[in-house]
């Protein structure tokens, strides 16, 4: 395996999956031809149309009325069904703000980088919007309790395999149950790992790339050419059998 360096950073790959989304909904309200709804849902005075942010931005302000909003999201949701994107990425775009808010308030663990904790609860919110229909009560809230359930899922897993695990991950390092004395140690065990057929190429990269020279998973994923959920699982997994190997001094 060869011994990776650390790279400048990609800013393109180096953005988490919420701020794509948000990044997304943005440019649908840029000039010179914004993505608008009636501005009579809402409404606000004098006004024909407006665009997507500036509806957002009305939603969450006190003065809106639970009517109100509920008018938007049916609308939203109707837009959704008929038409699919970019409407999709509005619907999810509302919910930016809460989702931020529901994960400011979980715990952080070393297990659970947080491009795969968004990745999972932006997962989970599409999937309820696609089951929505156009009626639905409280369409806001629900997508927020849907990122919110996934988000709780992946860390109580992640907590529970640390309680189970014989040997847990360190925040900085590989899994090991033994000392070593530097990283040139750590890559020596990696190369080690892959001439025994514990771990493939590929994986030994994502686990020397992440966790040594600290790289976003999104720059490893895309060098080895797997998307970054995948990335996450792929290193998991094989940090799992690393970890299983070394403790029964396989290699």
């Amino acid at each position: 395996m060869r011994r990776t360096n650390i790279r400048p950073s990609r800013p393109a790959l180096s953005v988490s999956p919420l701020e794509e989304v948000e990044s997304a909904f943005l440019a649908l309200a840029s000039p010179p031809w914004p993505l608008t709804l009636p501005g009579s849902l809402l409404p606000e005075p004098g006004a024909g149309v407006l665009s997507v942010t500036r509806v957002r931005s009305r939603m969450a302000h006190p003065s809106c009325t639970a009517e109100a909003r509920a008018r938007v999201w049916r609308e939203v949701l109707c837009r959704c069904q008929a038409h699919g994107e970019p409407w999709c990425t509005v619907a999810v775009g509302f919910a930016i703000p809460g989702l931020r808010r529901a994960l400011s308030r979980l715990p952080r663990l070393a297990e659970v980088e947080a491009c795969e904790l968004e990745q999972e609860v932006l997962t989970a919110v599409t999937t309820e919007l696609t089951a929505m229909p156009a009626e639905a009560e409280e369409a806001g809230l629900r997508l927020l309790r849907a990122g919110d359930r996934a988000a709780h899922r992946l860390l109580y897993a992640a907590q529970r395999a640390r309680r189970t695990a014989p040997v847990p991950l360190d925040e900085n390092t590989v899994a090991r149950p033994f000392s070593v004395g530097g990283y040139a140690e750590v890559f020596e065990v990696l190369e080690r790992a892959v001439g025994a057929g514990v771990l493939g190429k590929e994986e030994a990269e994502l686990i020397a790339q992440t966790r040594l020279e600290r790289r976003l998973m999104a720059q490893a994923a895309n060098e080895v050419g797997m998307s970054v959920r995948a990335a996450f699982r792929r290193r998991s997994a094989a940090e799992q059998r690393l970890a299983a190997a070394l403790a029964a001094r396989e290699f």
